[in-house]
């Protein structure tokens, strides 16, 4: 393995997040596609495809879990992270397993989730939400990365729930 540099900027993590959302689209779209010859082409809606709904949103959540999990299991990086030189991996220092994975991933989809939902709220002011409450969603992300403003070690909120760091490597 590369050396370890020490912590990772919050800059170096959100570019590495941002490059791998767009890859992360760019699966799902693939993903998509080779579905839609059995579908003839249409949506698949819970209108017109009933229970195959529910096997589409299995399919898409195994391809995200499986381009984290494969990436972070096997390498300690993404694709955005071996681009901005970062690395996940456990305090000791060893790549994360399976159930690591997942318990990162699934806890960083509910942050990043709300927030999104947040920002839909706050974009639509009067819609649905109220922009109050889309501002509360938005607190669970703000407050995983200021947490690294106040850890001697510069981890997330995230990285302390899973025993993880995510590191600068040469």
């Amino acid at each position: 393995m590369t050396q370890d540099l020490g912590p990772a900027t919050l800059f170096r993590r959100l570019a590495a997040l941002v490059y791998d959302g767009l890859l992360v689209v760019a699966v799902l779209f693939l993903g998509t596609l080779v579905l839609l010859p059995l579908t003839g082409g249409e949506s698949i809606t819970p209108q017109d495809s009933g229970p195959w709904e529910y096997a589409y949103r299995a399919w898409i959540a195994l391809l995200v879990a499986g381009f984290f999990g494969v990436s972070w299991t096997r390498r300690g990086q993404t694709l955005g992270m071996m681009s901005w030189k970062i690395r996940l991996q456990r305090d000791d220092g060893s790549l994360p397993g399976w159930p690591l994975a997942l318990l990162r991933l699934g806890a960083g989809a509910v942050v990043a989730l709300a927030a999104l939902v947040g920002l839909f709220a706050i974009g639509r002011g009067a819609g649905s939400l109220p922009a109050s409450l889309g501002g509360m969603l938005l607190l669970p992300a703000v407050a995983n990365y200021l947490w690294m403003g106040f850890d001697p070690e510069a981890r997330t909120l995230l990285d302390r729930l899973t025993g993880m760091r995510v590191v600068r490597v040469g």
